[in-house]
């Protein structure tokens, strides 16, 4: 498994440097079998790894790897850009199950995350944040950001932002009947997923005061 994770590693971490690769291999592959599908095959294999080597990557890491822990100790904003973004370097360390520490290099843009997302999750500096890795090759690794704290910390605000939309519209209409019904039930929903959560006790607190509030203003 460990060449596999590190396979893996360069085609997710270098994806347009692997795209003349996969072609040199699938010319090779022509060459000796005589048969042009081996290139078509290969610049199929390369543009599909340059679109989601890492989601590849990821998924790969996740079924098979070991649970680790790991830190990122520096970031730095990179002249490259990607999509109008800047592409930011990190430096990681990696504390394997055995007790080893192993430093990795990660890049926005090929980051191994999971669950898949559309949208990237990188821990802050100085974040201890949970991790998987094949022991082979431990380099190569997927954050877990459901099981890490900053992945934890996105999932409240993303709940409670859904809340504070629907409280928007209400607070700006409050005569719209539709309104006051989207709130109510964004208030109920949180509130039953969230009431077990000891992080989000103060938004489950102020969302049961506010529909006790809302319940009180009815006409009797």
């Amino acid at each position: 498994m460990g060449v596999v994770s590190a396979v893996l590693y360069f085609f997710s971490q270098h994806p347009f440097l692997s795209f003349p690769v996969c072609l040199l291999l699938g010319g090779l592959l022509v060459w000796w079998r005589e048969n042009l599908l081996w290139l078509v095959a290969a610049f199929l294999l390369g543009t599909f790894n340059i679109v989601a080597g890492q989601m590849v990557n990821a998924a790969f890491l996740n079924a098979v790897g070991e649970r680790g822990t790991g830190v990122i100790v520096r970031s730095e904003e990179t002249s490259s850009r990607l999509n109008e973004q800047s592409i930011w370097r990190y430096e990681a360390i990696v504390h394997t199950r055995d007790g080893r520490d192993v430093e990795t290099t990660l890049f926005t843009h090929t980051v191994s995350l999971w669950p898949l997302r559309n949208e990237i999750q990188v821990p802050g500096v100085n974040q201890v944040f949970e991790l998987k890795y094949v022991p082979g090759y431990p380099r190569n690794i997927v954050i877990l950001t459901e099981s890490s704290a900053h992945g934890q910390a996105r999932q409240r605000l993303a709940a409670r932002e859904v809340v504070e939309v629907a409280e928007r519209k209400y607070r700006f209409s409050p005569g719209n009947a539709a309104f006051e019904q989207d709130y109510r039930q964004a208030m109920h929903a949180f509130i039953q997923a969230n009431d077990g959560d000891p992080n989000q006790q103060v938004a489950v607190s102020r969302y049961r005061r506010q529909l006790r509030e809302l319940d009180a203003s009815l006409p009797p």
